[in-house]
């Protein structure tokens, strides 16, 4: 198989150690690549890879474990590896502009967002975003008879977009798509609820337009600490008796409580005893 041969180039280059490394070819395709030991390269710089497809260049973003990988890394770029890099990308330029101009020749409602031409130069892929599913055959035709090489041409949604474009949230901070997530992985409503947020979708969709990336990854957290907070409506003891969870913060690990005097009080979670 050819994964198969490419573990064995891996070791071939100097040792039967690997490790495994994500590889951003570009900021809609990564790869997890076998690293040989011997290659001591720092994450975020730019390698030269081989996968099932040929040879592409990208930046090591960090090493993985038990990770399956699909290509491996050959080198660490060099000066004149980066120089006709920045000479593809000049070309891709180019070829994006013819690829717009047939899009419109074919009417297609499309927003052409960017391209990756590989750095072996043997296969281009265009990305872009619309509203509805399109027959881009005939384009795709024509493109790679004016190209001379492969062709592949794939839609992709507002999230990854954004990313590509970055940005500042609404907490003000650079988005998080942009700055440190590897994977964009389903965002659900419930995960709002969860964590008691106002149910609006002005105040929690991102620049995307999409529910915010943070709900995802405070899931487990939000879950966690729900987990050690008593039920509202459950009878409790504190300090000053027994009385009715009414509410909770799960940020602040308080709870409020109604004790038999009508009085409510807010108490600390390490002040609540078992439930009722």
């Amino acid at each position: 198989m050819a994964s198969d041969r490419l573990s064995e180039d891996a070791a071939g280059n100097g040792s039967d150690t690997l490790r495994t490394a994500q590889v951003e070819l570009h900021p809609f395709k990564s790869e997890v690549c076998d690293v040989p030991a011997d290659l001591e390269i720092d994450p975020g710089k730019m390698v030269v890879i081989r996968d099932e497809e040929g040879e592409d260049l990208g930046r090591l973003v960090g090493y993985l474990d038990g990770e399956e990988s699909r290509g491996v890394v050959v080198r660490e770029a060099t000066a004149d590896d980066m120089e006709e890099w920045r000479e593809l990308v000049t070309k891709t330029k180019r070829v994006l502009d013819l690829f717009r101009r047939l899009k419109d020749e074919f009417g297609l409602r499309m927003k052409v967002v960017d391209a990756h031409w590989r750095w072996d130069r043997k296969k281009v892929c265009f990305y872009f975003i619309s509203e509805e599913r399109l027959d881009f055959r005939a384009l795709h035709k024509v493109i790679s008879s004016a190209l001379n090489v492969r062709v592949a041409i794939k839609q992709i949604g507002v999230r990854d977009h954004a990313r590509m474009v970055g940005g500042l949230g609404p907490c003000g901070r650079e988005l998080c798509c942009k700055g440190f997530m590897r994977e964009l992985r389903p965002i659900a409503l419930r995960m709002a609820r969860q964590q008691n947020l106002f149910v609006e979708p002005s105040k929690i969709s991102g620049l995307c337009g999409k529910l915010l990336c943070c709900l995802r990854f405070e899931e487990e957290t939000y879950r966690q600490a729900m987990a050690e907070m008593p039920r509202i409506g459950s009878q409790i003891r504190t300090s000053r008796g027994t009385g009715q969870v009414t509410g909770i913060d799960v940020m602040r690990r308080t709870v409020s409580v109604r004790y038999e005097d009508a009085v409510e009080y807010v108490v600390s979670l390490e002040d609540v005893g078992r439930e009722e």
